[in-house]
């Protein structure tokens, strides 16, 4: 089968495994969101990710927002007259820090016309038909987060946390990715000043997502935040950049555990990460965070619950310290979460799909 991504590959490997193991099942593929728009090549599948791509982070967007909403409809129509199966992954229910109206109504397009819709979890099934009702009479199918091992590299615990000019001794604390205020950096900070453990340090390690040039938050943010990596603290230290896939490998290997702080997500690469890394992770029990650690060590506490997470915290951080300790082994987890697993759960579900009727909806 020919097979069309809407995305190609970039800093998050989700996308790249991705097609790696299309490849790998013997098919071809084509990436980049540019041949949904502009390509006549009529692909087999057509597998779409984030639909802010095709409205909010399209590059060549023209101006009208009704006109280029039409236009994705008439694309999306235009797959589905050549007979094309259109794949969508709900990586999340609503668009990323927007508030537009038109950005929510490309949501409705694609599970509109979406054959088949790949969920992370069980729990997004139920919150995709909820919110999207049209989400009721689609193939959904769970297929779980893959891994990360194609950016997985071994770097010694010491010599990591030399390359970073982190303490040496005690426990790291790693809140790690995009820092956006969804992320929820002063709870993070709050909760590791509720812990009771005493030899330990907060990491809070990505690239810092400003609010757009020219205002003055962004300017004041800019300052605070050169100060803080400028300053570092003995309980907490900032790297505010963007990681190449090395320097990850050492603030993953520098670390002892992951904490996410949201009070309500469904899906985060932050988790999978953890786990190629065999590292534990304290997290909030929301969307599909329980199930993407299933089969490996984490503990979940209630979302804004500060004393909640400290507890949890602790509870790992004690773990990590007993002189008898022994990391798991996290192999149970990889061969479930393989990218292999998940591309052919969707390329079965692709073969047993009921024939599209001349109307464009599926019958049995």
């Amino acid at each position: 089968m020919l097979i069309l991504v809407t995305e190609k590959p970039s800093d998050n490997a989700y996308i790249e495994s991705l097609l790696d193991a299309y490849k790998a099942a013997g098919h071809s593929v084509i990436g980049d969101v540019t041949n949904f728009f502009h390509s006549n090549v009529v692909p087999d599948v057509l597998h779409i990710h984030w639909p802010e791509r095709l409205y909010d982070w399209y590059p060549h967007r023209g101006g009208d927002p009704e006109a280029w909403r039409n236009l994705i409809e008439a694309r999306l129509r235009w797959y589905r007259e050549n007979k094309t199966i259109i794949v969508h992954t709900v990586h999340n229910l609503q668009p990323h820090e927007s508030r537009v109206a038109d950005s929510t109504s490309v949501f409705s397009l694609v599970i509109a016309y979406a054959d088949i819709l790949v969920h992370h979890c069980r729990n997004s099934i139920q919150e995709l038909t909820g919110r999207f009702p049209a989400a009721r009479h689609k193939q959904n199918i769970v297929c779980h987060h893959g891994d990360y091992l194609i950016n997985f590299h071994e770097i010694d615990r010491l010599e990591a946390r030399r390359r970073l000019h982190l303490p040496e001794d005690g426990l790291i604390i790693l809140n790690f990715g995009k820092q956006r205020p969804y992320k929820n950096e002063p709870f993070v900070i709050s909760a590791l000043r509720k812990m009771r453990y005493p030899d330990k340090c907060l990491l809070i390690a990505g690239e810092f997502v400003y609010p757009p040039a020219g205002t003055m938050r962004r300017a004041l943010l800019r300052l605070k935040n050169h100060v803080r990596e400028s300053l570092p603290r003995d309980s907490v230290r900032f790297i505010y950049k963007k990681f190449n896939e090395e320097e990850m490998a050492a603030v993953l290997c520098a670390a002892d555990l992951l904490f996410l702080g949201q009070h309500r997500a469904l899906n985060s690469g932050i988790l999978p990460l953890a786990a190629t890394f065999a590292r534990p992770a304290v997290y909030p029990d929301t969307g599909c965070f329980r199930e993407s650690m299933e089969g490996w060590w984490g503990e979940s506490f209630t979302p804004g619950d500060l004393q909640d997470a400290a507890e949890k915290l602790d509870r790992v951080c004690e773990s990590l310290s007993r002189q008898d300790f022994q990391y798991p082994r996290n192999s149970a987890w990889l061969e479930k979460n393989s990218w292999k697993r998940h591309a052919g759960a969707i390329l079965d579900c692709i073969d047993n799909l009921p024939l599209p009727s001349s109307n464009g909806t599926n019958v049995a």
